[in-house]
């Protein structure tokens, strides 16, 4: 009889009994999977699981090394979810389409291929919105995912599986995609921690087959700021496959993680809130703050007089390298949407080359607006999303134009920002996002731990279910 309590347990505090030997990689996996299959029939996170005999195996396979003096690191024998758009050899890989139902890529995608040789115990593919398209999760070929707060309620998109698995108890680490959002709207959702790292920290090589493009990142969501930051330091370096990779050695995340706030200076804009924030996320917003000032941070008001443009020059990303990395993925296969992407891509413009060449101009204005406000500013503070969790049957497109506005930046600029809890409003959580100059990944997660440690309101929970 496996122990339910080991589901509570942070990556942090199940690494480091691990590591000491008080806690077997066998009993952890076998809580997760009993957890799993007491609530997968209600959230529908997973799309694919990994067979129970072959996970037990591999947790009995990483006892054995440790036994053995062979301890590989902090993520050896925790169990761990991939998100459904990264390639996993030998494991079905739909990309959440009903293109590849049962797609099986020969070959491990960065992510997979780094938490197998960190000893980590892949759990399965967690869902995701279809091609990434969507911040709901309402996968027309494979089911909606349900919010574990509230199963009336979406988990936010596109890495939903991976968030609402995560908040549900199914697993303390999961691995998902950032595109215009993917991580932290999910996280914002679920009420859990999200990390969108700089680009180019993590390989996204796997990402559809390929994932070389310019605004998508992997990342994982966690339970704590500090899981965050340990499974980022354990999954980031160079990868010649990758075209973004950045060469030389990874940051350290970890060092100066408990350093606090005094001093630093966080910019805010009333421009980030153009599309007005609903009042219990505006109220959380301004309470985060507060919070942040009590703690010795100095707060300064900023323009970013280009923000408007930030969903123009997302979705145009999205339409020219995505939909080229997804032709050469599916080849010859015949092109099989759902219909609300369908609509999607018959309701909007293709992009010719004079609205690239304004996406181009856009994003260079984008990235101007932030060097400048880097300059005044250590970090910058804003909601993650200004909406708690849509009801399943909600209009997905209006909130997608009034989520992204929050978090499509990060992606085209490739900064790191990192979703965090900020309270809760009628039983669905509330989330702020703290965003870092490029390559300062480890600035975003120290104001983010400030705030954890500082409040219960940012400290993750997990729903009664």
């Amino acid at each position: 009889m496996s122990d339910p309590r080991l589901v509570d347990l942070t990556l942090t505090d199940a690494s480091e009994r691990i590591r000491r030997r008080e806690l077997s990689p066998v009993a952890l996996a076998e809580a997760v999977l009993a957890r799993i299959d007491a609530l997968e029939p209600r959230i529908n996170a997973y799309t694919t699981r990994v067979p129970a005999d072959v996970v037990l195996e591999a947790a009995r396979a990483a006892e054995r090394e440790i036994a053995g003096g062979k301890w590989r690191g902090p993520l050896h024998g925790i169990p761990a979810g991939v998100k459904d758009l990264i390639d996993t050899a030998g494991l079905r890989t739909t990309y959440g389409s009903g293109m590849f139902p049962d797609h099986v890529p020969a070959r491990d995608g960065a992510m997979p291929e780094r938490l197998r040789a960190a000893g980590a115990v892949i759990l399965g593919k967690t869902a995701t919105h279809e091609l990434g398209k969507g911040i709901t999760t309402n996968n027309y070929f494979y089911g909606a995912t349900h919010n574990p707060w509230n199963l009336a309620h979406v988990p936010g998109g596109s890495s939903g599986g991976s968030a609402a698995a995560l908040a549900a108890g199914m697993g303390p680490l999961h691995v998902g995609t950032d595109g215009g959002g993917s991580i932290r709207i999910p996280a914002a959702f679920c009420g859990v921690v999200g990390y969108k790292p700089t680009r180019g920290l993590l390989s996204n090589r796997g990402q559809f087959g390929n994932g070389n493009v310019s605004y998508s990142v992997p990342g994982p969501l966690a339970r704590t700021v500090r899981d965050a930051a340990l499974v980022g330091q354990a999954l980031a370096g160079f990868d010649p496959e990758y075209a973004f990779s950045r060469p030389g050695p990874p940051p350290d995340l970890l060092a100066d993680l408990d350093a606090g706030v005094r001093r630093l200076r966080v910019g805010v804009s009333p421009d980030f809130l153009a599309a007005e924030p609903d009042p219990p996320v505006r109220a959380a917003y301004d309470a985060t703050l507060a919070r942040l000032a009590s703690l010795g941070a100095e707060i300064v008001e900023l323009r970013m007089p280009h923000h408007a443009s930030v969903m123009h020059a997302i979705g145009v990303a999205f339409a020219t390298e995505g939909d080229v990395q997804l032709a050469a993925l599916a080849g010859d296969r015949p092109r099989v949407f759902s219909p609300a992407v369908t609509r999607m891509q018959e309701g909007g413009r293709a992009p010719d080359v004079a609205m690239c060449v304004r996406a181009i101009q856009e994003r260079a204005r984008i990235e101007q607006d932030y060097a400048a406000a880097f300059l005044a500013a250590d970090v910058l503070v804003l909601p993650t999303v200004p909406v708690t969790a849509l009801r399943i049957d909600a209009d997905e497109i209006a909130a997608t134009l009034r989520c992204v506005a929050y978090t499509g930046a990060a992606n085209l600029t490739g900064m790191p920002a990192v979703a965090l809890p900020a309270g809760g409003a009628d039983g669905l959580p509330v989330s702020v996002q703290i965003c870092a100059p490029v390559a300062a990944d480890a600035l975003a997660l120290r104001v983010a731990a400030a705030l954890e440690q500082a409040a219960p309101e940012h400290r993750t929970r997990i729903p009664t279910l």
